[in-house]
């Protein structure tokens, strides 16, 4: 028996390494590569993460926790490189969107609110006299940039950003909403 595989059956019991598809085999590899070779940083580093969790499940009495302690053992002990999204994160946000009905609603909720506030805050800045950015920025203190960003819609304003700005358009901050 190799060493992490003593370490596992004694504090993660005989039945989770009976159940727990390849964590056997895949110590035994681990313990059989640490003896045939000097070991790297990276693998110490695993093998005393491995032992370390082996320890932390049997002290663990959430089983939600142990749950969590066993996939956790599962990926260390499989070492897959992680593969890196290949998607942007506009797309990702596309096919979220596109998938689950939930979130499509919320995106939309927040489009709108943001489309609701820029038709407000042009008609304010028109109102108030205000025809750049720099003018804008000028009577709220903000920098200039950040008056940029706001115009493009890509961000809703905070509560702090929208009360400068309803000063400098001399209306209340709910109407901004």
């Amino acid at each position: 028996m190799e060493i992490l595989e003593i370490v596992a059956e004694a504090w993660l019991g005989k039945s989770v390494l009976a159940h727990r598809t390849g964590l056997k085999s895949a110590l035994l590899k681990i313990g059989q590569k640490a003896k045939s070779r000097v070991s790297s940083p990276e693998e110490k580093e695993r093998i005393s993460a491995i032992v370390e969790l082996c320890f932390e499940y049997k002290r663990e009495r959430d089983p939600e926790e142990r749950e969590n302690i066993q996939r956790t053992l599962d990926e260390i002990v499989r070492n897959e490189a992680i593969e890196l999204p290949t998607q942007s994160i506009d797309q990702w946000d596309d096919k979220l969107a596109a998938d689950d009905r939930e979130y499509r609603k919320l995106r939309n909720r927040d489009e709108k609110r943001v489309k609701n506030f820029l038709k407000k805050y042009f008609s304010f800045k028109a109102k108030a006299g205000l025809k750049t950015q720099a003018e804008v920025a000028k009577a709220t203190g903000l920098a200039r940039t950040h008056v940029t960003v706001l115009e493009s819609g890509e961000h809703m304003p905070q509560q702090k950003t929208l009360q400068k700005l309803a000063s400098a358009f001399g209306v209340d901050v709910t109407e901004l909403m």
